[in-house]
This record gives C-alpha cells, structure tokens and sequence, in this order.
C-alpha cells in the first residue's frame, strides 16, 4: 500500500497524495469516512469493476491510493510503463492517443493497459480541471482479474471502445443448454416424492417382511433414485447423499459403503479419463480425425461409419465403457467442429449416435469388453468355461451383434435424414494436417499409452496382471512424464463422473451387503418354468422385469443379481446358462433417462458445454432402440438352437 511520502508523485506527476488506508491529520476524521465512502461507491458504480465479485472489491481496497491532480498536470504519458489503473471521482482528464485522437472524460476509468499483458499505455492522460483519481497497481488489477473471469475482456472491450470511438456490442450469448423439458413443478413434484416416499416405506416397510436395516436402506434408496429420476439435482449429488446418510445411520460398515473410491472400477475410470484428456489436450485426438476424414469417402454415411468403427475397434481393448467413452468423445467434438455441423441438428445428432453406438452396441459380443462379463463368465460350469472362450463367445454373440448394428443404422439413417452437406474438401484436411506437422512428444505418450493398455490387456492371460491396475500404471507414467500435467488434472479429468459413479459402486455394495440381493433373487425363481417351457415367453418377461429393475439398479448390480440367480435355474431346467448370462447382459443395457446410464454422462456433459447434439432427440432414439435388443435376441433364437447351444 502506497502512503502520503510514496514515490507515487514522482512516477505520475505533481500533487498532493492521500492514501484511504492511512491516517488521518486531527480535524479531517469525518472527510477520511467521506472518502472511503466515496471509493467504495465509485468502484461499485464503474461499468466494468461494479461487476467484480464483493470478495475481490473488499481485497483490493486496501490496495487503492487517491491523488489528486491540478489542471495541466499530466497523469501518465503514452509510452510510460503501465503500472497503475485510474478511475476519476471528479474533475475532468483528456485522453490524447499516439495517433492524435482526443477523448474528454469526466468520469469512468481508463489506463487499462495496466490490467492486461500489454507493458505500456497507448495514450497521455492529462487534467483539464482539477482532479481527484483513484490509483490501482498493476499487481492488485491482475488479482482482480484473476478472480473475475470476465472482467480482462471487459476492459479489452472498453479500451477498444476509446480508441475506436464507437461502443462495441459483445457476441450474443449461445442458445441456452438444452435440457429435457422440466417444468417447476416437476421440480415441486419431485422433491415431494423425495421427502415423502421415504417416509411412507418407514411407516409401512415391516408390512412388507423387510428387517429394520433394510427399510432405512430402501428409504434412502427410494429418495436417492427420485433425485435422479426428476434431475433435481446434479446426477453426482444423490449418490453422495446416498453414501452421506448410509454412514450417518450405520447401516453398513463405512469400507462397504465407501468401497466405490477403492475399487478396480475407480481406478479404471480414473486411468482412462486421465488418457483421454491427453488425447485431446495433445491434439492426437484431432490429428486422428483429420487423418480419418483425409481417408474416409467424403460423405455424412462414412463420418458416421469412421466413428462408430473407432469405438468398436477399442471395444474389446478398454474394459470399460466409461473408458470407451473418455477416449472416443473428444473425438466427435472434433469432427462435429471440423465438419461444421448444424448445432443440434440432425446430422450432429446421428453423429452422437454413431459415437455412442460405437463404444457400448458390443458391450456383451465381447468378453473383454467389460468387467461384470467375467463376472457371467464366472458362473458359468468349469465345462461352459472352456467352452464360451474369448472366440467362441464372440461366435455366439454374432447374430446379435448383427441385429443391434443393421437396426441401429437404419433407424439412425430414417431418423436422421437431413439436407445438412457435412462435406470438408480433402485439400483443406491435407493442408490441415501439414500445419500440424510431425507428432510431438505429448501426442508419442498419448499413443504409447493406448498402446500399453492394448498390449497389457491383450497379454492378461500371460502376465496375470489386472487391466484396472496396468490402466493406473499408466495413468502414473503419464504423471511422472509431465504428459498430464497439474493443472489438467485438476480441470479436464470429470471428477464428478467419479464421485457418482463410486457413489453407485457403493450403494450396490449395500445393497448386497444387506442381502436386499437374495430377497430379490428369491421372487425371481418362478421363471425358470416359463425357461423350460416357453423360452421365447421367458425372454419376453425377462425383458419386462429388466426394464423395471434398471429403473432403480444400476447397470452392473443388475447384471450380477439376475445372473447370479437365473444361471444357475437355467442349469437345473436344462437351458445353456451361458444364453441365460449373455440375454441378461444385453437387456442389462437397456436404459431411457441419463442416470440409469454412467457411461452416457460423459457425453452429456460435452453436449451441455458445447451445445452439439440435441439430446432429446437421442433419448428418444435410444427409447427406441431398446426393443433393438429385443430383437436382437430372438434373432439369435434360431442361431443358437442350428449351433446346439439351445
């Protein structure tokens, strides 16, 4: 803070300075008052530093010398270094440009130079009366700055502005983010069922023949799922109410509730979204898709048909399809920008598909594909496990596969048909990929990371090291290499993602741990007549209760409860378990609102922050696109029974 005897006059001109932090001559306290008072109300009604947050105002006053100036005095010149920013509370300065522009203030700022990266002032600012200014350091402005992220443009605007003459409009701002149509009182309606459906299950539930744990179990539940149901909060948020109140109450030991943050599938996630933010960071990502579309037939079937085959190639590598979706969404938000795709329309929206489509219609072809199949694979006889290998899996899976991608396309072509031209002259992509020049270093660690992971992968069966562990292996190097440095750690990896999926993984955990799992189980034993009678009925009904139980059971638990059960009544009433395990699998994916899906999240997030697709559009799609599943397993009916296996 600069006082009465600081070189302040000696760096900006003559007159008499008067710190608002110093103390005041005897006789002049109520002027002192009046002063500060005075500061304070210039700050906040100044166009551009009225804007700033209180919190950062209240820091920079202490900061904040008053001088005053007499009539002719100069403030500053052009060329000076720009070390202080002016606001006028009275009097009257002309502001004279290297150019010989002439601007006459009476009141507002100027000296901006200082709050940017820009070393000196552009213009002599000199008295035409007597002046009182206010004095800000080039250091307090760039903290001001720092803490408000507008305001470094509203300053480049307004000193555009005085050099231009003429007042500069600011871009409007992008459409709002789009969101399903939610009304307040879907609001309203939502967290009265959140406040209400708990209560009712605490009054009622020894009705139902639940133990006391299980009912304060199902009262969280109950509240968490509507939450999700009616997005009144972000998706994250429920789950950590979830885990809040589960350990509040002591319903399970805190490392069952808390075992989300430790398990394989955290690490997984963790590792992969720490690859994929390297992807993009490094621009490997974007070179990847110029490369693409400099090969790829110049037309909105082929974009599709190179994104949808990129996120199946690494389908039976990446374990996850949280992990899948890390590394192929930055990949859409590139050929959605490099292509100039409408936002949200149609030919955006088919592209999302595609992308989404790529990384999860596998999901149960491939053995590797995702963790909780080896949990299938896992319940299978010693017999059926040497049977239903990696290929052999796969064979069987064919026909369903098939489906899935002859009805996913053609209902994606019909849907979507548009006008749009998505077309990007190949010598442009040439010419782009020549500005990029050779790969650098980060992009080398971004692909000797994909590499790692498909080779460690691939050898698992040589090495017996897990995928979740060779994934944070990776994840470490690429930290130790200065790769994926602190700051991107920190902004670019979805933290949130995280939270809510190990909040999931948690909650599942409980909800085995209780033993609400054989409960469940135990209603379940009546189907396996209708699997020995009338199999095709049996899919039917399976396919029903799915849905129902997906509504509130995450993709995973719900895996394990229904094959945990029904594999082993497939075995007694003379069905291949394995069918059993793979229809479980594919209904298992079935999904109609964001939360019954984590994996969709990622690339919802994308949307929100770039506006890209239209999401009520896709959700519809993928509504539909559940009875592609349907399908897709009484196709594979015939196939089954020609191959034996059935």
């Amino acid at each position: 803070m600069m006082n009465n005897n600081s070189g302040l006059s000696a760096a900006m001109g003559n007159g008499q300075s008067h710190d608002t932090g110093s103390q005041v001559p005897q006789g002049e306290g109520q002027a002192h008052q009046t002063v500060n008072q005075k500061v304070m109300d210039s700050l906040l009604q100044d166009r551009v530093l009225g804007q700033c947050k209180s919190q950062s105002l209240a820091r920079l006053l202490p900061k904040i010398t008053q001088k005053r100036f007499e009539a002719g005095a100069v403030i500053c010149h052009a060329n000076d270094k720009a070390d202080y920013f002016y606001l006028l509370l009275n009097g009257a300065v002309r502001m004279t440009s290297a150019q010989g522009q002439v601007l006459d203030m009476t009141s507002g700022h100027f000296g901006e130079e200082a709050a940017s990266d820009a070393a000196f002032y552009l213009a002599e600012a000199t008295c035409t009366l007597d002046c009182e200014v206010l004095c800000i350091p080039r250091a307090a402005m760039m903290s001001l700055v720092d803490a408000n992220a507008s305001l470094k443009t509203d300053l480049f605007f307004s000193l555009t502005e005085r050099f231009s003459g003429q007042a500069l409009v600011r871009h409007a701002a992008g459409e709002k983010k789009e969101s399903i149509s939610h009304s307040k009182w879907a609001d309203v309606i939502g967290w009265v069922l959140a406040l209400l459906c708990p209560l009712l299950i605490l009054e009622f539930g020894e009705q139902w023949h639940l133990s006391n744990k299980a009912i304060i179990f199902s009262a969280i539940f109950s509240s968490t799922v509507i939450m999700w149901a009616f997005s009144l909060v972000d998706d994250y948020i429920p789950s950590l109410f979830a885990l809040l109140v589960i350990l509040v109450t002591g319903l399970v030991p805190a490392g069952v509730i808390l075992s989300g943050f430790s398990s394989d599938g955290f690490l997984m996630a963790l590792s992969t979204l720490g690859l994929g933010t390297v992807v993009v960071t490094s621009g490997l990502g974007y070179r990847f898709i110029l490369w693409m579309l400099a090969r790829l037939p110049n037309s909105q079937l082929w974009h599709n048909v190179g994104l949808f085959i990129t996120g199946t190639i690494i389908t039976p590598i990446i374990p996850t399809a949280n992990g899948r979706i890390a590394i192929v969404a930055p990949f859409y938000l590139d050929m959605v920008e490099s292509l100039s795709l409408k936002a949200r329309g149609a030919a955006a929206t088919r592209l999302a598909i595609s992308c989404f489509g790529g990384i999860s219609l596998f999901s149960a072809v491939f053995i590797t594909s995702k963790s909780v199949n080896f949990a299938v694979f896992g319940l299978l006889s010693p017999q059926g496990q040497d049977k239903f290998q990696w290929l052999t899996w796969c064979m069987a899976a064919m026909v369903a596969g098939l489906t899935l991608i002859t009805l996913n396309g053609a209902a994606a072509y019909f849907m979507f048909r548009n006008q749009e031209r998505s077309q990007l002259p190949k010598e442009v992509v040439e010419q782009q990929l020549a500005l990029l020049g050779e790969i650098k270093p980060r992009e080398w660690a971004a692909l000797a990371g994909i590499a790692f992971m498909v080779v460690g992968i691939v050898t698992s069966s040589i090495h017996r090291v897990q995928p979740p562990w060779l994934g944070f292996t990776m994840f470490f190097c690429l930290l130790l290499c200065g790769s994926l440095d602190k700051k991107e750690l920190k902004e670019k990896v979805d933290w949130t993602f995280l939270l809510y999926m190990s909040g999931i993984t948690g909650i599942v955990a409980s909800f085995n741990f209780l033993g609400l799992d054989k409960e469940l189980g135990a209603t379940l034993q009546s189907l396996g007549s209708y699997m020995r009678g009338n199999f095709e009925l049996f899919v039917l009904l399976l396919f029903a209760l799915v849905n129902v139980i997906r509504i509130v059971v995450p993709i995973n638990a719900a895996v394990v409860i229904l094959a945990t059960v029904l594999m082993p009544l497939a075995d007694i009433n003379g069905v291949n378990a394995w069918v059993v395990g793979f229809i479980v699998l594919m209904f298992a994916e079935v999904w109609f609102l964001p939360f019954q899906c984590s994996y969709y999240l990622p690339l919802q997030e994308l949307n929100r922050k770039y506006g890209l697709y239209s999401e009520k559009s896709f959700l519809w799609f993928n509504a539909a696109l559940n009875l592609a599943r349907l399908a897709a397993v009484y196709a594979s009916i015939p196939y089954w029974k020609m191959l034996g296996i059935l």
